[in-house]
């Protein structure tokens, strides 16, 4: 059953990932000249060049980048990455038809770039991708584990986005599309994150199994116990440690004092948090 429900989750995500891909390239990004990086925005500009459907250029790109895919990182995301590259493709040429929504270059780069970012987080909720770039910063990061998939993504889109303007004669395009990548940077780490707002308590009591378990019952959150000692007793205690969203941490609070009412809080703000309920490690952008 459990299997079933993540199985229609992942194809309803899939669809409504690839109709926001296409809305975004087809509505607002290819109309306007707008290229925002990645395979998508070599097929925008390849379809200006040459009149080849932007979906049909995005399917040319990928066998290469399939066929490695298929190689070095496995059959399951050889098909799910190859799925979802054919019906954004085809889905990108149907809404190619459609009259676009704006002609304002500022409407469509933020438009175009909150689409995208809609279509590609969801699309990457499921494992897969859209391909492109995404499956060259997988295959490099097998070799070079090092490498921030983050800074190489930018980069290379930023390259194929300033190109644009070369390609179209006009560099008021490649800001555009710079400014749609940014918009997609940003929006698609809120779907994919939530606001990232994070909060890191240390609880010092004496009732440590007391407030782990109130905090699992109550909450469903994580927690983890480090030894220590006062340093003005010497008497030795505990410091539960537990990482919250920002909205949880009142929760959190109530919880720890209905335990124990007399822990001792302290309470920071944390970057970012990688693992279950936070950030995934997804280095595959």
């Amino acid at each position: 059953m459990l299997k079933k429900r993540k199985l229609i989750k992942n194809i309803l995500f899939t669809v409504v990932g690839s109709v926001c891909y296409a809305i975004a390239i087809s509505l607002f990004l290819n109309p306007n000249n707008l290229a925002p990086g990645g395979a998508s925005g070599i097929a925008i500009m390849t379809n200006h060049l040459t009149g080849i459907s932007v979906g049909a250029v995005i399917v040319i790109i990928n066998i290469p980048l399939m066929i490695l895919g298929f190689i070095k990182l496995g059959r399951k995301f050889a098909m799910g990455t190859g799925a979802c590259i054919l019906l954004t493709s085809v889905l990108t040429d149907i809404a190619a038809f459609i009259k676009p929504i704006t002609s304002d270059r500022i409407l469509a780069s933020l438009a175009g770039g909150a689409f995208l970012a809609v279509g590609l987080a969801l699309i990457f909720k499921t494992g897969a991708t859209t391909g492109g770039t995404d499956i060259v910063i997988r295959l490099l990061r097998l070799k070079y584990k090092h490498i921030r998939s983050g800074t190489i993504l930018f980069m290379i889109d930023g390259v194929i986005s300033l190109l644009s303007g070369f390609v179209y004669g006009d560099f008021d395009v490649a800001l555009y599309a710079l400014v749609s990548l940014v918009v997609t940077s940003i929006v698609m780490d809120i779907v994919l994150y939530g606001s990232d707002e994070a909060r890191l308590s240390l609880i010092i009591t004496d009732k440590q199994n007391v407030v782990v378990k109130k905090i699992f019952d109550t909450l469903e959150v994580g927690a983890s116990i480090i030894d220590a000692k006062g340093a003005y007793s010497k008497k030795g205690k505990s410091i539960v440690l537990c990482a919250t969203t920002k909205q949880l941490l009142p929760r959190l609070e109530e919880t720890v004092l209905s335990a124990d009412e007399n822990s001792f809080m302290i309470v920071t703000s944390a970057n970012e948090i990688f693992g279950e309920g936070f950030k995934r490690n997804m280095e595959f952008y």
